[in-house]
């Protein structure tokens, strides 16, 4: 038996931040400043409403949401969150000591300040192979900088380049990356802990010359 039954509610961090960004306190104030429909609005943030109709295309409204926010629909949306969800709301049953660790800041503040130690590092060991353009795609490409993956057609389009020779760029740089002691010096950082989409073999890991701080890092998300 459990002690506790928590509701968790879909929203879409995204557009409440963007609109949190133009200083507005919440959804109704914001759909009141620019005349909009206050009910359909909320239904495109928790997911009830689709943003795209059945060709696939956004709905006028999303245009006109995301031209008021200047965004753009990928920044918008995940590729899961363009269609929509059946349940906008689901219930869990979790034990009293569970539900403290899901209150207690500590530990997500804690990971927060490793995220940073972890890209600060990442960023010096790419700094020891790439060019400045190869390690801002790089970056880019494996959602180091805001944790969302870019295409190669985004990142041509960042950089003005064909998404061809920024696949070229992108391939040439991973080639370097791939050089022993770099690799081992990328490990190193403990990266692994926090993007955990990045495959690590067993043996990369073991033939790693892991540093202290690593150590402690990997020790400290452990507890």
């Amino acid at each position: 038996m459990k002690d506790y039954r928590i509701k968790i509610t879909i929203r879409n961090d995204r557009l409440l931040s963007a609109i949190e960004d133009l200083n507005f306190p919440n959804v109704a104030q914001f759909c009141n400043a620019y005349s909009l429909n206050y009910q359909r609005i909320t239904e495109i943030i928790s997911g009830k409403l689709k943003p795209l109709d059945k060709n696939g295309k956004p709905l006028p409204l999303i245009y006109n949401l995301l031209d008021i926010l200047n965004i753009s629909l990928e920044d918008a949306f995940t590729k899961r969150q363009l269609h929509g969800f059946h349940k906008t709301s689901y219930q869990m049953r979790v034990i009293e000591k569970d539900l403290k660790k899901l209150l207690t800041p500590t530990h997500n503040q804690e990971q927060k300040i490793i995220e940073q130690d972890v890209k600060l590092k990442l960023i010096q060991a790419f700094a020891k192979r790439l060019s400045p353009r190869e390690e801002k795609i790089i970056r880019l490409k494996y959602g180091f900088d805001k944790g969302r993956e870019h295409t190669d057609t985004e990142i041509g389009e960042i950089f003005k380049i064909s998404n061809t020779r920024a696949a070229q760029i992108r391939i040439k740089a991973e080639r370097k990356l791939k050089h022993p002691s770099v690799a081992s010096s990328i490990i190193n950082t403990g990266f692994g802990e926090i993007y955990t989409k990045v495959d690590l073999t067993k043996e990369q890991i073991k033939t790693a010359d892991l540093d202290e701080s690593c150590k402690q890092q990997k020790k400290r998300l452990a507890l």
